[in-house]
């Protein structure tokens, strides 16, 4: 392996690991990958690291002065060993972004390519409403389980719901409804579903696209193009913090 070839392998993983640590470390790798997995990047620093070391390793070796056999040798060992350009490649593209481009949850732009989910996402072995419900007031993803359960609209009138979630507007939307949103996401943000809850207020002029926000009210049966749906008739709503964590896991 040339040196060239070395230094430059060496640079993207020694890049790529720190980019999964500057992630952990500042609190945004729960922008990209559900919580449960985060253990796997701590072992993809370790990884990568190690790798890098190789590369070092084999460069400082060669300028000892290895020539002639020893040369075919690194050829031979390197097919067997080496990772390949197109590997290195691909890895290189999301190490760039993750080091160059600031991490953002996804938001309401990502809604309209991925359009707004009305039913909960399932995962198997995941925590239910009842138990979640033990801790704090049901969440968006807790409200379309229950929805799931009882597909009736009416039989949620006068419940009262307390959620946090940014603001979205579909194009479908009265000019007084809105969604308060968030993203569900069961591995990364490849798999993000979009969910909501539709409000209706006369603020809703005054509220935008990914403002976070957070809303009391009550249910009421209303309609979403020509579906009925619970709508949150709200007795406030207040501008919010985004969460440490954005996203909800079912």
């Amino acid at each position: 392996m040339n040196r060239p070839e070395t230094i430059l392998k060496a640079l993207i993983l020694s890049g790529l690991g720190l980019m999964f640590y500057t992630k952990i470390s500042d609190g945004t790798l729960a922008f990209y990958i559900n919580q449960r997995f985060a253990w796997l990047s701590f072992i993809a620093v370790l990884i990568l690291s190690a790798l890098a070391l190789t590369m070092v390793y084999r460069l400082i070796e060669g300028r000892q002065g290895r020539r002639g056999n020893e040369e075919e040798h690194d050829h031979a060992h390197d097919h067997h060993h080496g990772i390949s350009w197109g590997a290195l490649a691909i890895m290189a593209i999301p190490m760039l972004l993750g080091l160059f481009v600031p991490a953002r949850p996804l938001g309401a732009s990502a809604v309209n390519s991925r359009g707004i989910g009305l039913s909960a996402p399932q995962r198997a072995g995941s925590v239910t409403t009842a138990q979640r419900a033990a801790t704090g007031p049901k969440n968006i993803l807790d409200w379309l389980n229950e929805f799931t359960k009882n597909p009736d609209p009416a039989s949620f009138n006068g419940q009262v719901v307390d959620v946090i979630g940014f603001v979205y507007r579909d194009p479908r939307n009265g000019a007084d409804q809105i969604w308060v949103s968030r993203f569900a996401i069961s591995c990364c943000v490849a798999d993000a579903s979009a969910l909501g809850l539709l409000v209706q207020t006369s603020a809703a002029s005054t509220l935008t696209n990914d403002s976070w926000i957070h809303v009391t009210g009550k249910f009421k049966a209303g309609q979403f193009a020509g579906e009925g749906v619970p709508v949150i008739i709200p007795d406030k709503i207040e501008p919010a913090q985004q969460p440490e964590n954005p996203y909800l896991y079912p």
